[in-house]
């Protein structure tokens, strides 16, 4: 550790910013549907769209999901725009590199600490005030800029990752539309094409993680990129395991509650797990007579997505709900079994590219992370 390190807190070296934008002023506008989770870069927003929002930001500050701080909202703004008021603006005081800001904000431990002091059970906020309080360990303004070279090297790194995974989907996006797609199939209801539609639990957990060899029960964040991530998931008892509710290879889990952006995302297990339960947000489907894949592909494509989500109860504002009822509905196309399999071929044999892209990212993400948790003297967070 340098020697220049000093405890603070974040409201000794940032502050939020709270100001309106003049009437008449045409700015891009976000709202909290346009942070993705997890993401320190902004991807999205609206132009030219009539809003009721007033609160401004200035490019280079972060943009805070104040609002069910669990999806790990925050994201550096890349213009200067007016945002929700679910958003929390905060910069950088003179203290601190405003490119290192970004990175202290979209972290584990400071995401604990915001669900930690989130008040309001359906939709639990967090006040600046208690952000404020987050502490860590902070080097002198020359170790901030060099650590911030660092990290936005290997964000840059991470993007170019991220991309060829995108292009690996749209290759087999690209194989199943060509293969299926504008043809006559039978169509068969959901219900009919997995022995059943499972809900999980809801599970008093623990702080943290499982350790290895044991028990936990997935987060919905397990799901949210599209691809099952199995260490997204909270720690609980032996004694209130449920067997029954124990996640599978083969299986297919489906997010029936989140967000209007993410309700009904699919992930297949593709290999062996031990010790884990789905929780009652999410359905997990054993298909039959027909192909995993081509169910998973059918359900992640425009027309699945579609139908899907269509299904979803709720206010666009808040976290929706797919019924049970109205997903055993779900039409489904079922070419013969032999298509299928050919399809699923193909997309084994992306797969394997997409395999070593995403252990090279995982692995960079892993040394981003330690570093920055070294740095801030945050330990294994």
């Amino acid at each position: 550790m340098v020697s220049d390190m000093t405890r603070v807190c974040l409201g000794d070296v940032a502050r939020e910013i709270k100001q309106k934008a003049p009437a008449g002023q045409e700015l891009p506008t976000v709202g909290l549907e346009h942070l993705d989770p997890g993401e320190v870069e902004l991807a999205r927003w609206d132009e030219d769209a009539e809003t009721t929002f007033t609160k401004t930001f200035s490019k280079g500050q972060v943009l805070f999901g104040r609002r069910r701080a669990y999806l790990r909202k925050a994201v550096v703004a890349p213009f200067d725009g007016v945002c929700s008021g679910d958003i929390t603006v905060i910069a950088a005081k003179s203290n601190l590199s405003p490119r290192l800001l970004p990175f202290i904000i979209q972290n584990d431990a400071l995401f604990e600490h915001a669900v930690t002091n989130s008040a309001g059970s359906l939709s639990p906020r967090v006040k600046w005030q208690s952000l404020s309080q987050f502490d860590f360990e902070l080097p002198g303004i020359g170790k901030q800029e060099e650590l911030a070279d660092i990290l936005w090297a290997a964000q840059e790194t991470r993007s170019h990752y991220r991309q060829l995974l995108t292009t690996c989907g749209d290759v087999v996006k690209s194989q199943f539309v060509e293969m299926f797609e504008d043809r006559k199939w039978e169509i068969r209801p959901l219900s009919e094409c997995v022995n059943s539609i499972d809900t999980g639990k809801s599970m008093n957990c623990g702080e943290g993680p499982r350790a290895i060899g044991g028990f936990g029960i997935l987060k919905l964040s397990a799901l949210s990129s599209g691809a099952f991530v199995a260490s997204e998931n909270k720690v609980i008892s032996e004694d209130s395991f449920m067997v029954e509710k124990e996640i599978e290879k083969g299986d297919l889990l489906f997010a029936r509650k989140n967000t209007p952006e993410l309700v009904g995302t699919t992930v297949y297990v593709s290999g062996k797990v031990e010790g884990l339960m789905f929780p009652d947000l999410v359905f997990r489907m054993k298909p039959k007579g027909v192909n995993a894949i081509y169910m998973l592909s059918y359900m992640k494509s425009d027309r699945g997505l579609d139908l899907i989500r269509g299904m979803a109860h709720g206010s666009a504002k808040s976290m929706v709900n797919i019924p049970k009822t109205q997903l055993e509905k779900l039409p489904v196309p079922v070419p013969p079994l032999s298509l299928q399999q050919e399809f699923a071929d193909f997309a084994a044999s992306v797969d394997k590219s997409k395999f070593a892209v995403q252990k090279a990212l995982d692995e960079l993400n892993a040394t981003t992370k330690k570093i920055l948790n070294q740095e801030l003297g945050l330990g294994d967070v």
